[in-house]
């Protein structure tokens, strides 16, 4: 800082002290000793400011000094080191046929300076920033490759030495990236396995509920009735009407036979007619009887002409039959 800046402020200061308390006497009409008075009191307090101005100024400059210092001290001097660029080199991965290719820029600094050295240190540095990246790499998917270079990234910039300690060695301006047609095929890969896990739960929910209605619903038609009540409880006359249904369903799951008391009542409610005789019931085939003789005789007699016999008729039941119609007339 020169000398006017440091010293602009002060004056300025004592100016305005020696120039306010004569404005304010001569205004104000004060007497000669009041105007000295106060131009006394204005220059102590001039003073008073001046010296708290400078002290703060040289605080703060010792203050900026101090830091500048701190940042000398906790900055290390950057060593003179060589670099290598890698343009592009593959890398494993967690997968065991895709990839990853890596650039970067290897730097490497000797040590043992004085002793007997590999004569190739590139070939050191390289090799040790390739292991650090494989040990990194192999744990990581080709479809996180952005994750995994953020790793990679932070492990290879770190200055460690080689096996043989004979350099330090670092990476720079890491690149990670997975092939095209490999990025393609793991999207594919992807996609699959999303919709085989799809098919594999709709395949279990299913299976689920066909195990639900053979084991626990199907396994006879009073409990098929009542899970059909437990979803329909209004529906009372409708789950008697289904009860010949259920009894079919359950002999098809059960691989029974219906039973006979079902396949009665079917035939019992088709077509909305009264409960047929047993005999009906036992013979569809045999007509049903009605509340009028004649008619039931009538229909008899028809079906009895349109039968044929069960066996053949000989010439004596011919003659039998005749004898018996002569006689009868």
């Amino acid at each position: 800082m020169d000398f006017t800046t440091r010293w602009r402020t002060p004056a300025l200061v004592v100016v305005a002290g020696l120039a306010l308390p004569w404005l304010l006497g001569l205004a104000l009409g004060w007497g000669r000793w009041l105007i000295m008075l106060a131009l006394v009191l204005s220059l102590g307090a001039s003073g008073l400011i001046v010296k708290q101005v400078l002290f703060r100024r040289e605080q703060r400059a010792l203050r900026e000094e101090a830091a500048r210092q701190r940042a000398a001290l906790a900055k290390p001097p950057t060593p003179p080191h060589s670099e290598h660029h890698v343009p592009s080199i593959p890398v494993d991965s967690a997968e065991p046929y895709y990839r990853f290719m890596l650039s970067c820029t290897v730097c490497w600094i000797p040590q043992g300076v004085g002793q007997q050295q590999h004569g190739n240190l590139k070939g050191l540095a390289v090799h040790a920033i390739l292991e650090r990246a494989r040990a990194v790499t192999v744990g990581g998917a080709p479809a996180d490759v952005d994750a995994v270079q953020a790793r990679l990234a932070a492990d290879l910039g770190a200055m460690l030495s080689d096996r043989s300690g004979q350099v330090v060695a670092w990476a720079e301006s890491i690149g990670l990236t997975v092939p095209d047609e490999d990025a393609r095929r793991l999207a594919r890969l992807a996609e699959l396995r999303k919709e085989k896990q799809v098919r594999q739960q709709e395949r279990e929910l299913e299976e689920h509920n066909r195990a639900y209605l053979a084991d626990e619903v199907l396994t006879d038609p009073g409990t098929a009735v009542v899970w059909w009540l437990s979803r329909h409880p209004e529906q009372v006359r409708e789950a008697a009407d289904l009860l010949p249904t259920f009894a079919q369903l359950t002999a098809a799951v059960n691989r029974s036979e219906t039973e006979p008391t079902y396949t009665a009542e079917r035939l019992d409610t088709a077509g909305g007619a009264e409960r047929p005789a047993l005999s009906a019931v036992a013979n569809p085939g045999w007509p049903r009887i009605t509340g009028h003789p004649e008619d039931d005789r009538r229909l008899l007699r028809r079906r009895a002409d349109d039968e044929s016999p069960a066996w053949p008729r000989s010439s004596s039941d011919d003659s039998d039959g005749s004898e018996g119609t002569s006689s009868v007339r």
